[in-house]
């Protein structure tokens, strides 16, 4: 029984590898002269495992991306999340953000679609007459086949390697043959063996969605103004934006000099009030200056 637990756990340090220094694991397999398990044999599965993904861009030549791409996001949420999801969307408001639209047609708007890849041909076809439908051209086009075919025999055979191990180390564990020791060796290595199974499953279902659905990018570009107008409406512009600058300078000016007027006219006021009360009376070359002629008080 003894013999039963070193090999199984010697199995164990040969499919967990990387848990282990390559050194250790080969001395245990010369020791006990044991192999893993042995797995279905890695054959061609029915049919190539293909992972499609399509981006698409579309040019406008008026601002109606927001209703295009609102009517493409319907047209995925209408086919519920098993067969197609938003994975994200991005909406701005021509004009707004910078000088993209000035510059002509630019990237503003973006979406990305799961879809079903079984659907994906005839939804992208939707997608192009909707946005014929607003206004917009086809600027580019790019689909990309990956054959994972072979990611993922090797993702079905790791699982059920593991899995193998996982159920051997579990039966020696409920046995509760052995000494104590050799017990507690088996389930550790049952529960790093069990970590392994978990993630080799997560990387099964990842290929597999892969191949099931299919991502979809969608650029919405737009150019607001035609090309022989854009120079003409970017110097109207300017200068519109000259004029606005000018102007908010001279209204500036005019308020901050209407407040020193107003301070100063408040102190002359009372200057003079204060003269006219103490008999102050203002020096003789001001008088002359002024085309006063008439003698002063009390002469």
């Amino acid at each position: 029984m003894r013999r039963t637990i070193a090999a199984v756990l010697a199995a164990a340090c040969l499919v967990s590898c990387d848990q282990a220094p390559i050194r250790k694991t080969t001395e245990k397999l010369e020791a006990f002269d044991v192999q893993e398990p042995d797995s279905a044999p890695a054959t061609a599965a029915a049919g190539s495992q293909i992972a499609y993904s399509y981006t698409v861009s579309y040019v406008f030549d008026r601002p109606t991306v927001a209703k295009v791409q609102g009517d493409q996001l319907a047209l995925c949420r209408r086919l519920g999340n098993a067969r197609c999801l938003v994975v994200r969307s991005t909406l701005h408001a021509p004009g707004v953000g910078g000088d993209a639209a000035a510059a002509g047609a630019a990237t503003v708007d973006e979406a990305m679609l799961l879809v079903d890849a079984r659907l994906a041909t005839q939804f992208n076809r939707r997608l192009d007459a909707l946005a014929r439908a607003g206004g917009a051209r086809l600027s580019e086009r790019e689909s990309t086949a990956e054959d994972v075919t072979r990611q993922v025999i090797d993702a079905n055979a790791k699982v059920r390697a593991k899995q193998a191990l996982a159920e051997r180390l579990l039966t020696i564990i409920r046995s509760a043959k052995g000494n104590v020791g050799e017990l507690v060796q088996a389930e550790r290595a049952y529960a790093t063996t069990q970590e392994e199974l978990d993630a080799a499953r997560q990387e099964q279902a990842s290929l597999a969605q892969r191949v099931a659905m299919s991502p979809v990018t969608i650029n919405y570009l737009y150019n607001d103004l035609s090309e022989s107008r854009s120079v003409i409406v970017k110097s109207l512009r300017s200068a519109g934006d000259t004029l606005a600058n000018s102007l908010a300078a001279m209204i500036a000016v005019i308020v901050a000099a209407l407040s020193w007027l107003a301070v100063g006219g408040g102190l002359w006021l009372l200057m003079r009030r204060i003269a006219h009360k103490r008999g102050w009376r203002r020096p003789r070359w001001g008088r002359k200056a002024s085309g006063d002629m008439s003698p002063p008080m009390g002469e």
